[in-house]
């Protein structure tokens, strides 16, 4: 095939205020999308207008639907397409004008090789309110399953060019999972093919209020179901070694994030779960969840009872 289709899908909710940035990125492609959905998620704002009115260089569909979350957002847009590539942006995200150039290109060189090519993404910078810049950075380049057993290692849902027809095998995203549905389709589409990198920025992250690091609380019980979901397809492949290590790997992210908000009290709750589940928790993540439970509980001893 000398050159496919693409249909870019955005969830939207509540992103008046980014969403013709978004869309503007679009229009600014060297390679434009052929075609663009985006899915309100009932928002509230006047979101949904902005797309109804803007101009755009390429077929643009505004679909609406009761709130549901990014997930059955992003569903929703994958079953309505019939190209044969995806890709994804986030409404508060933005590409770079030669992201859809470059990530083509790489797709279409390494599948004209014979490769089973699944997933490509690319780099991608972190923008924070505060003016701090962090890249997304994680480098692939074949197959690489087994990474995600430790790790989300797709940088971001706005970094990815993928088949339609594996996002559509799978069932697009997992709308029970309200955190880490991304890392459950992209450890299922590394299970059959290969995801390579654009080693290169191509796209900016706009890190708002509802990440991991300002509510861990929110999505901690949904980071949990993912461990469940994870094992349950894939523990008979995994050692118990391995199925420890993922176990503690998962845990400490959140242990991380609990230590970062001050919440003491989940810290020493994660970190004896992980002590129960085994002693390998003293030496996980070169031992700093055992340092941070230590400073924890330290804390929690010097704590006024009424305050605890």
């Amino acid at each position: 095939m000398n050159d496919y289709s693409v249909c870019v899908i955005i969830p939207l909710y509540n992103a008046d205020d980014t969403i013709d940035q978004a869309l503007d990125s679009l229009a600014a492609q060297t390679r434009r999308p052929d075609r663009v959905i985006v899915v309100d998620d009932g928002s509230t704002d006047a979101g949904p207008e902005r797309v109804e009115r803007y101009r755009a260089p390429f077929p643009l569909t505004l679909i609406r639907q009761t709130n549901q979350g990014p997930a059955a957002a992003r569903n929703r847009g994958i079953f309505q397409a019939s190209d044969h590539l995806l890709a994804f942006l986030d409404a508060d995200d933005y590409w770079l004008p030669t992201k859809l150039e470059k990530q083509l290109e790489c797709f279409k060189r390494l599948s004209a090789a014979g490769r089973r090519i699944g997933l490509v993404d690319c780099f991608g910078m972190n923008l924070f309110a505060d003016g701090r810049q962090i890249p997304f950075a994680w480098c692939k380049a074949g197959w690489h399953f087994r990474d995600f057993q430790q790790r989300n290692v797709i940088n971001c849902p706005s970094s990815v060019l993928m088949e339609r027809e594996l996002a559509t095998r799978f069932g697009g995203f997992d709308a029970r999972l309200r955190f880490a549905e991304d890392r459950w389709l992209w450890t299922q589409v590394a299970e059959r093919a290969e995801i390579h990198t654009v080693q290169e920025v191509l796209y900016h992250r706009l890190v708002g209020p509802d990440n991991i690091t300002a509510q861990p609380e929110r999505h901690y019980p949904h980071k949990l179901r993912f461990v469940e979901l994870y094992l349950e397809h894939y523990g008979a492949q995994m050692s118990p070694r391995e199925r420890t290590d993922f176990i503690l790997a998962n845990q400490t992210e959140f242990l991380e994030a609990f230590s970062r908000q001050g919440q003491q009290h989940r810290v020493i709750q994660v970190f004896e779960q992980m002590l129960r589940i085994s002693w390998r928790a003293l030496l996980t993540a070169h031992g700093k969840p055992a340092l941070r439970y230590a400073y924890a509980r330290a804390t929690r001893w010097r704590m006024p009872e009424r305050a605890r």
